[in-house]
This record gives C-alpha cells, sequence and structure tokens, in this order.
C-alpha cells in the first residue's frame, strides 16, 4: 500500500515540475559528472608523469652507482696493469674474489681492439654459464665505445629472462690519472635487486617496461613514439635506448569505473533515503488522519450527546435512575464526573514534574563544566557570594585555594588537546577525591582551579590555625600529585603551584578574594621550589604589590598616549667604553617615576608588565621614549648620530608580535637615526623559547642593520647552542661571572675562553658589571676589549652624560693604573 502509493506521489510531483524542469536537472547533473570525469582523468595523467619522473630519477640513481663502481675499478692500477699484460692474475684473484658479484652484477675488460679479455658475471658457476644474451650486450657495447670514441657511455642490457641492468663503460688507466688506454671496462648492475623493498620493485618494475631500443634509421616504428633517455643510453648493438610516455590509459578506465560506482552507490543511496523519507512521511500522515478521524467521531458523540440533553430527548432505552443523560459522562470530556477529573489532577501533576527535572537539566548543565563534570565559573562566583554571606553570618572567616596547573600550555602544543583534556579530567577526579565533606571544587577556567574549604569544626578559629590548616590542605593535594607522577605511566609530568588566601567576608567582595588568591598563586609560581604561597595582609598593604604596579602601568602608558601629560618613564645612559676609556655605545636604561609610588626600577615594573600581558604596550612606550631622548642626547654631544651605537634591551613577548620589527625600523626612521647605531639585547630565555615570528623579526631588523646581541650571556639554558643557531654579534659577559674572575677558578676559565671564540667569529665582545680596578685590569689581560659598569660610570642622564664626556672626545677618565 505504502509502496504503491510513494510511486503514484513521485509520479505526481514530476508531472507538477514539468518536464522541461526535469530535463534541465538531468543535464545538470550530466553536466557535473562529465566535469569530474574530466577531473580525474587529468589528475590520473599528472599522477602517471609524476610517478614516471620519480622512477626515471631512481633509474638516474642507479647510473651513477653503476659509473662509480665503473670508474673506481676501470681507473685502478690493478687493471691497467692487467690490460698491458702485467697482471694476469687479476680475473681471478681480483674479479672471482669480489662480493660486488653476489647479487647477479657483471664486469667485462676488453682490450683496444674491444676484443674480451676478462669476464665475471654474478650467480654463474662452472655448472652455470653466464647469460649468453648478458655477454652479448657487453660485447656490443664494447665494439659501440670503441666506435664512437666515448670517454664514457650509459648501457641498458637485457638477460634472457628479460630482466633489465644498467650499468656504464669506461676507459681503463691509472688511478692517478697520469696514463690511460683506449681499452674498456664495463660494469652491469641489476635494475631490481632482491634487497629492495616492495614499492621500490614495483617503481623500477614500472620503469622497466617502459624503456625500449630506438628503431634505426629508416626503420617504421611502430607503436609509441620513445624518448631517447638523456644523456644518451645504448643498449644491445648499441640502439639507443628511449622510454615510453607515460601511459594512463588502464588508470584511466579505472578511475572512471569507480566514478560510475560511486555515482551509482549514490544515486541508489539517494534514491533508499527518499524513499524512507516518503515512507515515513506518508506514514505520519495516515496515523494523523487516523487522529483526526478518530478526534472527529469524538466530536461527533459528543455533539450528539450534548444535543440529546440539550432538546431533552429520551433514550431509546430506559434508563435506571441512577444512570440518567445528565450523570453520564460524555465520552470524550475530561471534566465530567469524579474519575475523569482525577485523570486530569494526575496528567497535569506529571507535566509538572517533568517540567520541573527538565528545568533541574538545564541547571545542571548551565552551571558544569562538560569537560571535567566540576561547577564552573559562574557556579563557583554564585557559591562564593552565598558563602560569603552565610560566613557573615557565622562570624568566620573565608580560606580559598587557587590552584593551577604549571606549564599545563607545554602538554597541549606537545601532545595535543585530547591529551590535555585527558589531563585536566586526571587533575580534577584527583582533586575531587582529596575533598573533605563540605568542601567546594570548581574548575575555574583552562588549568585553573578553586577550592573553597569547609569550614567545619574550626569556625571559631583564629587566623593563624587557618592558615596552618590551608597549607597542610595544599601540602597534601602536593604530595598526592607528586605519589602520582611516580605510579603513572603518562609521558607527561604535572605539577601545581597553589595561591591560599583567608579572608574575612566582611570586608572582601568575591572578585576580591579571588584576585588575591590569584596574586598568591603567581608567587608560588615565582618562587624557586616553593609551590604554596599565602597571600598576607603584607602583600596587601605593600604599595609595590604586582596589582598596584598593573593599574599604575596601565594608567602610565594611557598617559603617555596625551602629549599634554608629562612622560613618566626616564631614560638614563649608561656608556659602553673601551680600554682607553673611549665611549663606544651607550645602553638605555628605563626608570619609571611614580607621584606615589616613587621610582620603580625595571627590575619590579618589568615582569608584572610580562605577568599581566601588557609588555608590548609598555616596551613600546620605552623605545619611542629611549629613541626620542637618544635623539636629543645626540644634539647634545654635538655628534653625528653614527659616532655612537644605541644598545635597547627587547623582552621576549616584544618579538613574538609578528609586525614588531616593521614598527620598530619605521620608529628609528622617524627620529632620523640609522638603524646601523642600534644593537638590540636580547636574553638567552627569550632566544630559547624562539617561534616563527621572533626568527622572522630578528632577521627583518639584522636586513634592516641592526646587531643582535646576547645579554647576560651563561646564565640561560644553552649558551653554546645559541652562538650556532643565532650567531649573535655582540655577547655580553654576565656579571656574575665578571665579579668571579678573581676568585673562582671556574668563572676564570670560562671568560679566559670567550675573546678566543669571539676574535675567530668576528663577534663584539663586552663585559658588563665591571665596578672594581681589579676586574678591569685583569679583564685586560685576559683580552676582553669593551667594558659596562659602575667603574666607568652610573646611568646618567643627558646632562651628567654631556658633561662626564663632552668636549673630551666622548672619552671617560680612567683610574691609574
Amino acid at each position: 500500500m505504502l509502496w504503491r502509493s510513494w510511486a503514484k506521489e513521485e509520479r505526481i510531483s514530476w508531472a507538477k515540475r514539468g518536464h522541461s524542469r526535469s530535463a534541465l536537472i538531468l543535464f545538470l547533473i550530466v553536466i557535473l559528472v562529465g566535469i569530474e570525469a574530466v577531473r580525474r582523468i587529468q589528475l590520473t595523467k599528472n599522477r602517471s608523469v609524476a610517478n614516471q619522473a620519480i622512477a626515471l630519477k631512481k633509474l638516474e640513481a642507479e647510473f651513477r652507482d653503476a659509473q662509480r663502481i665503473a670508474s673506481d675499478w676501470g681507473w685502478w692500477d690493478d687493471s691497467y696493469a692487467f690490460i698491458e699484460g702485467k697482471n694476469p692474475s687479476f680475473p681471478s684473484q681480483n674479479l672471482a674474489t669480489s662480493s660486488l658479484f653476489d647479487q647477479g652484477a657483471a664486469m667485462a675488460i676488453y682490450d683496444a681492439q674491444a676484443q674480451r679479455r676478462a669476464l665475471q658475471v654474478g650467480l654463474s658457476s662452472p655448472s652455470r654459464p653466464p647469460d649468453q644474451r648478458l655477454v652479448r650486450c657487453l660485447d656490443s657495447t664494447a665494439r659501440t665505445r670503441r666506435q664512437l670514441g666515448l670517454a664514457g657511455i650509459r648501457v641498458i642490457c637485457s638477460d634472457e629472462t628479460n630482466n633489465l641492468y644498467v650499468g656504464f663503460a669506461t676507459p681503463i688507466g691509472t688511478s692517478d690519472n697520469s696514463r690511460s688506454t683506449t681499452a674498456t671496462l664495463i660494469f652491469l648492475n641489476p635494475l631490481v635487486e632482491p634487497q629492495f623493498g616492495t614499492h621500490l620493485k614495483e617503481e623500477l618494475n614500472r620503469i622497466q617496461a617502459q624503456l625500449q631500443p630506438i628503431p634505426p634509421a629508416g626503420v617504421i616504428a611502430t607503436g609509441e613514439p620513445l624518448a631517447a633517455l638523456k644523456p644518451k643510453t645504448f643498449g644491445e648493438d648499441g640502439r639507443l635506448i628511449g622510454v615510453k610516455p607515460a601511459n594512463s590509459q588502464a588508470e584511466q578506465l579505472r578511475e572512471l569505473n569507480h566514478l560510475l560506482l560511486q555515482l551509482t552507490g549514490g544515486g541508489l543511496i539517494a534514491l533508499a533515503l527518499r524513499l524512507s523519507w516518503k515512507l515515513a512521511e506518508r506514514r505520519q500522515r495516515m496515523l494523523l488522519r487516523q487522529k483526526e478521524r478518530r478526534a472527529t467521531q469524538r466530536i461527533r458523540r459528543s455533539h450528539l450527546a450534548l444535543i440529546e440533553i440539550l432538546e431533552f430527548k429520551a433514550p431509546q432505552s430506559l434508563p435506571s435512575p441512577d444512570h440518567s443523560p445528565a450523570g453520564q459522562a460524555i465520552e470524550g470530556s475530561t471534566t465530567t464526573g469524579s474519575e475523569p477529573a482525577g485523570h486530569q489532577r494526575v496528567d497535569i501533576q506529571l507535566i509538572a514534574n517533568q517540567f520541573e527535572q527538565i528545568l533541574g537539566t538545564a541547571r545542571d548543565l548551565v552551571m558544569h563544566d562538560a569537560l571535567t563534570g566540576l561547577a564552573n565559573r559562574r557556579y563557583c562566583i554564585e557559591h562564593l557570594e552565598r558563602e560569603i554571606d552565610r560566613l557573615k553570618e557565622e562570624q568566620t572567616l573565608l580560606v580559598l585555594l587557587f590552584i593551577d596547573l604549571d606549564k599545563f600550555k607545554n602538554i597541549n602544543d606537545t601532545y595535543g588537546h585530547r591529551i590535555g583534556d585527558q589531563a585536566l579530567r586526571k587533575v580534577a577526579n584527583q582533586l575531587k577525591a582529596l575533598c573533605r565533606q563540605g568542601d567546594f571544587l570548581a574548575h575555574y577556567g583552562g588549568d585553573e582551579f578553586i577550592l573553597i574549604l569547609n569550614p567545619g569544626d574550626s569556625q571559631n578559629a583564629s587566623y593563624e590555625d587557618l592558615a596552618i590548616h590551608a597549607k597542610q590542605v595544599a601540602q597534601r593535594i602536593l604530595e598526592s600529585f607528586e605519589k602520582s607522577q611516580v605510579d603513572s605511566a603518562s609521558p607527561y609530568r604535572l605539577s601545581l603551584s597553589i595561591g591560599i588566601t583567608i579572608s574575612d567576608p566582611h570586608h572582601f567582595s568575591s572578585e576580591d578574594i579571588i584576585r588575591k588568591a590569584d596574586l598568591a598563586m603567581y608567587k608560588a609560581k615565582a618562587s624557586q621550589g616553593e609551590h604554596i604561597h599565602l597571600f598576607t595582609a603584607e602583600n596587601e598593604s605593600n604599595p609595590l604589590s604586582d596589582h598596584r604596579l598593573f593599574t599604575a602601568l596601565q594608567q602610565a602608558c594611557e598617559a603617555s598616549i596625551e602629549p599634554s601629560r608629562p612622560d613618566s618613564f626616564r631614560i638614563l645612559f649608561q656608556p659602553i667604553v673601551n680600554a682607553a676609556g673611549e665611549v663606544l655605545a651607550v645602553e638605555a636604561l628605563a626608570r619609571w617615576d611614580h607621584p606615589d609610588l616613587g621610582e620603580v626600577p625595571p627590575t619590579l615594573f618589568i615582569p608584572v608588565a610580562e605577568h599581566y600581558r601588557i609588555m608590548g604596550r609598555v616596551g613600546w612606550q620605552l623605545i619611542k621614549a629611549t629613541l626620542k631622548t637618544f635623539k636629543q642626547l645626540i644634539q647634545a654631544l654635538k655628534i653625528s648620530p653614527n659616532q655612537l651605537d644605541l644598545a635597547i634591551n627587547i623582552s621576549p613577548s616584544q618579538l613574538t608580535d609578528a609586525s614588531f620589527s616593521g614598527q620598530l625600523i619605521d620608529a628609528i626612521a622617524a627620529q632620523g637615526i640609522s638603524c646601523k647605531s642600534i644593537n638590540l639585547e636580547l636574553t638567552e630565555t627569550a632566544i630559547f623559547s624562539s617561534t616563527a615570528a621572533v626568527e622572522i623579526n630578528l632577521r627583518n631588523c639584522r636586513e634592516a642593520g641592526m646587531r643582535i646581541s646576547l645579554d647576560d650571556f651563561g646564565t640561560g639554558f644553552s649558551s653554546m647552542g645559541l652562538l650556532l643557531s643565532v650567531k649573535p654579534d655582540e655577547l655580553k659577559i654576565d656579571r656574575s661571572f665578571v665579579m668571579g674572575v678573581l676568585n673562582d677558578s671556574y668563572a676564570e676559565q670560562i671568560v679566559d675562553l670567550l675573546p678566543r671564540l669571539t676574535n675567530s667569529v668576528s663577534m663584539t665582545l663586552v663585559a658588563e658589571g665591571v665596578d672594581t680596578e681589579e676586574n678591569f685590569q685583569r679583564l685586560q689581560q685576559m683580552g676582553v676589549a669593551r667594558f659596562q659598569g659602575y667603574l666607568f660610570s652610573e646611568p646618567l642622564n643627558i646632562a651628567a652624560l654631556v658633561e662626564l664626556v663632552g668636549g673630551k672626545r666622548l672619552t671617560i677618565p680612567l683610574p691609574a693604573a
């Protein structure tokens, strides 16, 4: 029934569309199929040509190997002595005993008249004579070389089983090329050897079938034209060898068959899907009609019963007193009689329960992290705010642990996000197992988790007791993870950093509490060996705390954009001098003058800018201020820009910006300074974490004329390896080595080697941190030529530096020796 109705609907549908529309659809399908067929045929042709090119390259490699072996034997004193009649035992002692012929190779030696003097064919024996067809090819090759008078020729021969051999014919001479003859040595090697892999054998067999002798002149060629191999290659009877053009007809036919099968299969699948859809649609329509029919029948019966009641018609049979028409329940009604009404209440309650369950599921999905199953950030903040309200009433302090996975990004980058997700689930499950009853654990985002401890029996505990308890919990978490790493077979290792905050809920909001715990966690990360840090009141009151510095840095960057407001960054210059005190360059050193915080050294604000990822903005403010101040220094000294070099410190995060080099070159040009006067000082850490953007920036800066200086050399990851990969123009010896040359034999040996190393590769060497005359004298004895330190000058502003060196031809007075 359904099949017949579907076929009928299809006929009606096609008739409604019209014959022209159906023909257009079929035409478009044919066009698309034709385009796909042409595409596949062209792809097959290209693949065949590419495969033949690869096979010819492999054939070329076989020829080179044969030429090398033939030349080694042909230009050998023993071979020359044999052809001169002075070494008659050469065939028996040299040829017959060589392992070169174990895989079927062949070699023959001919005199000047192309007469064979020696022959060695692999896999032959007294009971198994050499292949005669192969021997005839060797003889004809010797005659061909003699007739053509060529120094060496390539040759391809076939044995009686039609296996190809590739080889080379070379004249014979002495190993020092002082004497040569017109005699010939020919070496042949099987094209397909037993030790080759299956794929290589298939490729060589394919090219073997395509190699054929070119017909002599005057002979009409049949079949496909042959293209002569280059360089010229000779076969049996001295005929040139050619290669057939790549033939892909069989593969094209196979591709078309595949296309036809795919179209047929796709058509059948589409037809089956359409049939199933139409049958399902038809079935639904029939079920709907049946429901509508039953509903219509109920309505009709109810309508008839209502008419009988309104017209007070008596029923056909007399009812009993308890079954009057008014007391009868009309079929289909849900409001008359106690049982239908009860049924209505049950239905409403069931719907209400289901709706409540759906709402609960939706809330669970919104409030929980799908990856770990823990509460997500939104739920965590809501719970924290409720916990703050509850603890306010109980007069209890709140203890929160901020947990972060160390170097989790490396796991994602190395093993992929799937392994990273597994690591997060593993951490979540392990933390969940360590939680006590009443503790709240949430996946705050990324690689961060928050644990809110349940006060429990310690509701009236002091701050010190809660701190001890929180540290014990944190230590228990770290120990559990360390033990699991030992027992785990995972390729990665996990470590945690935990920040702890104990807050009075009356004085801090949820945002403040999380911020303090986050700062404490980063303090734990920055500490050496300590993975736990408790945020204390002293941290909060410290005017140089990380968050206050971050806020002040943002304000300083915004203020520097407005020309009317003074720049809060101040640039000082420390000279770099030679042994005579001549100033060769100056290093720009930044100072930050804040109206409330005072002078903030770069050792404090640079790490904060890196941590909060605003180093790009801060770095550009410093670079612009440096270039502007350096131009003012050049003008104050009344010298040309190329008389003094400028060293600028560049941070790792600046180098990762792909547009950094272009903006830097533009900023230098805007101040009228030459790029050749600029030295970019980089730390080993910045180069060790090199990316494609870092390499591009360094290359662009070098091409513009800037020099690369490796700062703090010897304190990074792999100093000597960086010299090979980066090839810097300048090395700056770290002050720790400079200070140790007088009392540390290790530092003394390192520094003693560096001048010889840098001189051999034309690299400049600078010793920084030279603060005493003894260090200066010892470094000179070791061969160091450039110096920087407080012995010569502290970092100075423009006026002080001009007063120090102005009018003295940029020379600083040195201490008396």
